[in-house]
This record gives structure tokens, sequence and C-alpha cells, in this order.
């Protein structure tokens, strides 16, 4: 494409014009002459300009500016004058005059301001062109984030339990965060909470969160334990995400029938339990890598006794780690004293020292918080309702068997398998929760008692829950037999339907009428299962030496 040079003469005949006009065309330019200013502007205007070689006696400032207004791109102006004064020199600047050569002129030099004032318009145009692009990528990329950010948020929020017990303050640095906070509760009311740190920021970093939420809250509504959520979470982030990623992580689960909790630290900073009364707190240590790294994961979980007046503080690195203009990090110290300060499970003070430490400097990291009030006897997450999909169906008749040997048993926890099959075949999600409850209570005294032979007076204190689940891993691995067996049938009644349940053991059975306790006056951690089963079934019958039972379970449509 050749270069176009609008050439500004006067119309009378002038000789070293006609000369230096011949002498650029044959440098292989176009040259475009024009003898007022309405032509250059027309010409400017009509096409691509190049560059403006002014050589007339007389023109006008206004006009040469208004020149490189109209132009489409950056316009090189060349001034062939009389003389050269400062005046003149203060003149062209005010419109931006590239260059001035005083007559005569040096062809030469005259062909060397050309060409390097060309080279200055493509510099130009190229980076015009380059910011013009950024900027459309800006603005894309604006929008799609945007976009996804509506529908991440959308993901993690769907499926969140709102309650009293749990508050949560997150500061991210991006569009994206990093962080995520979880919550959800499980079919026996216990409350799962999850708090996630990926691996740097921004949607990067934001990537995994939402097939990391569908794990916790599909596994949580099917009542799987958060041991076996962190196994499932681990090997999925192990596929899916590079080496140099990964989830430092920490899974909660609270039960308040127990007055216990328990949790699975993977990799943050230590979390603090506080009692809000007399401010002793004591401090959960990550006893975990954190998830993604290792394809296989065999969690440690940690239990701790809790009452009505103790909260767990969880935090992620971003708070411990915040620095000040002398990059001195926060830490551990202040994070504490700022926690024992507050006079309830928020996080105000918190937040006021971390401002105060920091003075305004940019964050380098998301920083999370999250309070959990360990409202074990009040329950405020009782009442929510769990939004589950299903559809509803006529009472319909029909008949399940399924048999777990102890390999089976050693390896699978069954009952929300179980349950989910059962309140899909019959459209009866509204009924899960008592379901979960019905079955897995009647597995749990399968398994520990009549199987595994274990007493769950026990599991009274912390301690007692460990040793309790210990020794049922140490009985199922040195079991070489043993066998559960569960029967299900269903037929309709004229107000919905009835749901029978059968389970057998191997297990010599148990004396169930020593065993009966008032669930309403049950102090204890145990011994309540035939008082709940009595509570939710229409009828509760032991067999034999008890290691069969039958539960009828009527529902309404």
């Amino acid at each position: 494409m050749q270069t176009v040079i609008v050439f500004f003469r006067d119309a009378g005949a002038d000789a070293e014009v006609d000369h230096l006009e011949r002498q650029i065309i044959g440098q292989g330019y176009i040259c475009q002459p024009a003898t007022s200013d309405a032509e250059v502007l027309a010409l400017v205007e009509s096409q691509p300009i190049d560059l403006l070689i002014v050589a007339c006696r007389h023109w006008h400032w206004q006009a040469l500016a208004e020149v490189r207004e109209a132009a489409d791109n950056y316009l090189p102006i060349v001034l062939i004058s009389e003389s050269i004064s400062d005046t003149l020199l203060e003149r062209c600047a005010t419109v931006d005059i590239d260059t001035v050569l005083c007559r005569p002129v040096n062809f030469g030099l005259l062909l060397f301001k050309i060409r390097s004032s060309l080279r200055l318009s493509e510099l130009y145009r190229r980076e015009r062109e380059q910011k013009n692009r950024l900027l459309d990528y800006w603005q894309m990329s604006d929008l799609e984030q945007e976009v996804a950010a509506k529908l991440f948020n959308s993901v993690l929020k769907a499926d969140f339990l709102e309650t009293d017990a749990v508050s949560v303050s997150m500061s991210p640095m991006a569009l994206f965060n990093g962080d995520l906070v979880l919550v959800a509760k499980t079919p026996e009311n216990h409350l799962h909470l999850l708090l996630g740190d990926f691996t740097g920021h921004g949607l990067a970093a934001s990537i995994a969160a939402t097939p990391l939420a569908d794990i916790f809250y599909g596994m949580t509504r099917k009542g799987f334990d958060i041991s076996e959520i962190v196994v499932e979470v681990n090997t999925k982030l192990h596929r899916m995400l590079p080496a140099n990623r990964f989830l430092a992580a920490t899974l909660v689960a609270l039960y308040p029938e127990d007055s216990m909790l328990k949790t699975i630290t993977c990799g943050l900073p230590d979390h603090y339990l506080v009692h809000r009364v007399d401010k002793s707190y004591r401090a959960i240590r990550s006893s975990n890598i954190p998830l993604g790294i290792q394809a296989v994961i065999e969690p440690d979980v940690q239990l701790h006794r809790v009452g009505e007046h103790e909260s767990l503080y969880l935090l992620t690195d971003g708070v411990f780690e915040a620095e000040n203009a002398s990059d001195e990090l926060f830490g551990a110290e202040r994070v504490l004293q700022a926690i024992l300060e507050s006079r309830d499970s928020d996080f105000d003070i918190l937040q006021r020292r971390l401002a105060e430490h920091t003075g305004g400097a940019e964050r380098k990291d998301d920083n999370t918080m999250v309070v959990l009030r360990c409202a074990v006897d009040s329950v405020p997450w009782a009442g929510s309702q769990v939004q589950a999909a299903g559809h509803k169906l006529a009472a319909m008749t029909w008949k399940q068997m399924m048999e777990f040997d102890i390999d089976s048993l050693r390896c699978t926890n069954p009952v929300p398998v179980i349950v989910n099959t059962l309140t899909e075949l019959q459209g009866l999600q509204r009924h899960r929760q008592a379901i979960f409850l019905i079955v897995t209570e009647l597995f749990a005294n399968a398994l520990d008692h009549g199987v595994l032979k274990l007493d769950s007076a026990e599991k009274t204190t912390p301690e007692g829950f460990l040793r309790f689940y210990e020794l049922k891993q140490q009985r199922l691995q040195m079991l070489s037999e043993g066998k559960i067996r569960l029967f299900f049938s269903h037929h309709p009644t004229e107000t919905g339907g009835r749901l029978i349940v059968k389970v057998a053991d191997s297990g010599s059975g148990f004396d169930w009428r020593r065993h009966r306790t008032d669930l309403q006056h049950n102090a204890g951690y145990s011994g309540r299962g035939i008082a709940l089963l009595e509570k939710l079934c229409s009828s509760v019958t032991y067999h034999g030496r008890g290691n069969r039972v039958t539960v009828a379970f009527d529902w309404q449509a």
C-alpha cells in the first residue's frame, strides 16, 4: 500500500516547490496537491492520508489544527517556511507541527524527515490498534467474568444453608474468590461446614469450586460423613487440578445430640474454639495435608466436646498474613487477642484491628472469616427446609432386598445410597430425613452392636468417641465373617403409603427389653435408638434374640 502525501502549496508558479513535488513523486510516494485550507480538509476527510507538507506562503494556524482533528490517525505535518524564528516555533508547537524546514530546502533532509515522520505515524497507528484491541479484550473479559461470577455465586449459594449458627465475612481481592464457605445440614440435623482456600486468587483459584460444592452439598444431603466427603473431594481435585494447585480446607461436623464437634483440618492456619463466657480457648491445628496433592488420603479426625457457649473461629491465611507498611504480618497472636476481646461471635474487633494494622494497604490475598456457634441446645438450623429436587408419585407396591457381607461392610457405608434409592423410587424426598434416621439407626445397631459387639457406653467423652471408632475399625478388619440383610417393602394406604423395613444381622442379639429408654429423658450419649425409632415409626418389633427387627413407617400424601 503506497504512502499518500498531501502537498499544500500556492496556486501560482513556484519552481522550487514544483521541483520538490517531482522529487517526492520520484521516491514512489503518491502526492495529492492542494491549494487551500478547504481542499486540504476535504482530502483528509475523504481518504487515509499519511503525511501533510505545508509549502505555501500563507496558511491559517486554526485550519491546520482542524486538519489534524479530522484525520482518523496521527497525521505528521512538515512545514516549509521562508525563515525560522522563535515565534514561529512557538506557534508550531501549539498545533503539533512535527518538523520545520527553511528554504531553500535540502531534499535529502526533507526525505529524511518524511521517512522519520512516517515511522512515527506507523508506531502511533500500531499503538492505537493494540490499545483498541486491549480495550475490546478488557470489555469482553469484564463482561464474561461478570456473567461467570454470577453463575459461580448462584451455584455456591443455591444450597447454602442460612442459619444463625454460622456467620461469614469474605473480602475477595478480585471478582472471583479463591476462598469459599459451604454450609449444609444432614438428614440427621447434623451441621456440616467447609472453609476452603484454593491456591492463588481470582478465576484460576476458583475454577474447581463448583464441582467441590456439588460434592459437598450432594453428599451432605444424602447423609455421608465428612470423612467420606473429604476423600471424595480430594479424589476429584487430584484429577482436576494441575500439580501446583490444591485446596487448603477444614471440614466441620456439629452433632447437637452428642454435644460433639468433629473437624478434619487440611492445611489452613490454627482455628480457635472459644468459650464466650469465661474467654478460655482451645487451638485446633491442621493434621492433614491440603486436598488435591495426593491421589489417596486417609483423613485424621479430631473430636471435641462442645457446649452452647462455645464458638469455633475459622480463618484463611490471608488474615494471618496481612502486612503493614513495615512488611510485618498480622499474625496469630493479634488474631487471637482480637477474638478474645469480642463480646459475642462477631468479627467487628478483628476487622478493626486488621484494618488498623494494614493501614489501608493493598491486600495480597483473599480474607475470609467464619464463626460457628456451637448451638447444641438451641439447634437454630433444625427448622431450615432443605430444597430437594424430586417428583410426586402415586404410592406403589414394590419390594427390595440387599445383603452385605463383612468385606462390603469393611469398605462402604450403604445407608446414604440406600435412602437415596428409596426416596427416588417412590418420590419420598419430603420424608427423606425421617427415612434416613430410621435406616441409619437400624443399620448402625445391626453393625455396631450385632456384628461387631460394641458398647455405646464408650461414647461418653471425646476420647471415648475416638476409642469407639478405633475399636470399630479394628474389629471390622479382624472379623472374617458377618453379614447384615435389609429388606424393604412398600404398599399404598388410604392416606399415602407404608414403608416396611426389616433388618437382620449375624450377631448374637441383645435383650432389647432392658435397653428401652425414653428419648425425652435420656441425657446420655447412647441408648436412645429404640425410643427414636418408636417416635418416627408406626410400629417397632424385635424378633427372637434381638438380631432381627421390623419397623413400619406410614406417610401421607
